[in-house]
């Protein structure tokens, strides 16, 4: 007996988010690899050797990658309003809010205590944010297969990144009580997204056109760009 049209369509949507995911996790390996062994990511795999212009610099970082994707996603919603029950996910104003609030406090408060070899004047020499002509260069770099995939892709780099915030914040924490986390800590927050964004991209797949092979390949190539963006601002960033 052949399957209703009802169940074709459910056993697509479970097939294509099977595939979805799992293409996410192994075709962006790479690239989220060489993030995190980039500086000044690589600052999290050894935290005795905690440098507050490093942790500066991947603050400055975030807050151009935040500031960048929030904005491609907010124009896409304005062409597809589906996508709005996604971008609530992100939290924007309070991940934003909580970058503005740790750097405030790493350049008023916390810059000397944490790098007594260096004085203030130099850390600060060692620890601007990125220059808009730099941002501008890299943003026009960025390449998408579609304003749909990229902006699911933007999402689940940003999710995604959100899954370890509550280890990282506690490890800071752990380091020294007056390192300020309230970004990791408002990232936490948008880990509780994880399962609800894996189940709402499940829904609209198919409504955006992305249900199949082409959908997804495009959702992950799109997804590595968003990794390349980043690991490009680390290096502008650093200078390494």
């Amino acid at each position: 007996m052949p399957r209703t049209h009802t169940n074709d369509e459910t056993g697509q949507k479970i097939t294509s988010m099977h595939t979805l995911f799992t293409a996410l996790k192994q075709d962006t390996l790479d690239k989220h690899t060489t993030l995190e062994e980039t500086p000044p990511f690589s600052l999290f795999h050894n935290l005795s050797e905690f440098s507050t212009s490093t942790y500066n610099d991947v603050l400055s970082v975030m807050s151009v990658f935040h500031s960048t994707t929030s904005s491609h996603v907010s124009k896409a919603q304005n062409e597809t309003p589906s996508l709005n029950r996604l971008a609530e996910m992100l939290n924007t104003d309070e991940v934003s809010a909580a970058l503005h609030r740790d750097t405030n406090a790493l350049q008023f408060n916390f810059a000397e205590s944490f790098d007594t070899e260096t004085n203030v004047e130099n850390q600060a020499q060692t620890s601007q944010s990125l220059d808009i002509q730099t941002v501008n260069a890299l943003e026009n770099q960025l390449s998408f297969r579609g304003q749909n995939s990229a902006a699911i892709a933007a999402i689940y780099v940003w999710l995604g990144s959100s899954m370890g915030a509550n280890m990282i914040s506690r490890r800071l924490e752990k380091l020294n009580n007056d390192v300020p986390t309230a970004y990791y800590s408002a990232m936490a927050g948008c880990a509780k997204a994880w399962v609800p964004f894996k189940q709402t991209v499940e829904h609209i797949l198919a409504e955006l056109k992305l249900d199949d092979d082409k959908g997804i390949r495009d959702i992950v190539e799109d997804a590595n760009s968003w990794f390349s963006f980043l690991i490009s601002l680390g290096k502008a960033q650093t200078g390494k």
